[in-house]
């Protein structure tokens, strides 16, 4: 199995090209947007990657539903074929933003996934993980030794993703991260976020070793009450994603949002 990954800086977005005897998937590919225009010039790394290795895509994979970024996913299956897949509690967090998505349809995702569900990827098996938490509709992939954790987890120095959007939980994000901490010692982890600084490159990967022994936010030495507590004082603090009132309606739409 080889694991690829495409740095998109303007958001902190990692995306992920994982290929296994000729096949592949993509997860959370990302769009550029700008002044209300989107375009596909940094996806397009991606696009030529495929094609170049000469790859046939089978699946275009999304975490979750993003608030700081669009998604490409549609933009890969049109270039690529693929088919799309997303956690089937999408249809929860339709349901929340639903009164400000000026009744515009849900999108029309090829799969809607359960905890459970498997897809083949060359030799490999993809395992679905349901990880609620940071939204009720956030899938971990577990591939070969290696979890795609989108939100779920950050860098150890980092932390975890917030637990304050509508329908997020930090008592279930604890449980969810309590339950990848079960897998084995020496798997992969592979992050969605980081935020070098403009000259350094971004911490993609880590041991899940190192995340139960590390992770300044939650470790095995962590109660779930102490994390709910430290998860809520740092939430209360942060911002709103610059992007989300286009980034959440898009993704669940495939439409931009009228902004006044």
């Amino acid at each position: 199995m080889n694991v690829q990954h495409f740095f998109h800086r303007a958001t902190g977005t990692l995306t992920y090209l994982v290929s296994d005897r000729g096949e592949a998937v993509i997860i959370d590919p990302v769009l550029d947007y700008n002044k209300g225009k989107v375009a596909t010039t940094s996806l397009q790394q991606v696009i030529n990657a495929v094609k170049e290795q000469g790859l046939a895509l089978k699946y275009i994979l999304e975490t979750h539903i993003h608030a700081d970024h669009l998604s490409a996913a549609l933009a890969v299956k049109n270039a690529l074929s693929g088919k799309t897949a997303i956690s089937r509690k999408i249809t929860d967090v339709y349901d929340t933003w639903s009164s400000k998505l000026n009744c515009q349809p849900l999108a029309q995702f090829d799969l809607l996934l359960d905890e459970g569900d498997e897809l083949s990827l060359g030799g490999e098996t993809v395992s679905v993980l349901s990880t609620p938490g940071h939204t009720p509709a956030d899938l971990t992939y577990h591939i070969g030794d290696s979890i795609f954790v989108g939100d779920t987890l950050f860098a150890p120095k980092r932390g975890t993703a917030r637990a304050d959007f509508p329908g997020g939980s930090a008592e279930d994000l604890y449980r969810s991260i309590s339950r990848l901490f079960e897998l084995p010692e020496d798997t992969h982890v592979y992050l969605c976020h980081d935020y070098p600084s403009e000259n350094e490159e971004p911490e993609l990967c880590s041991s899940l070793s190192t995340q139960k022994s590390d992770n300044v936010m939650i470790n095995t030495s962590v109660t779930e009450k102490q994390y709910i507590e430290i998860r809520s004082n740092r939430d209360s603090n942060l911002a709103t994603p610059k992007l989300l009132d286009v980034a959440i309606p898009f993704n669940l739409t495939y439409q931009l949002p009228s902004i006044t």
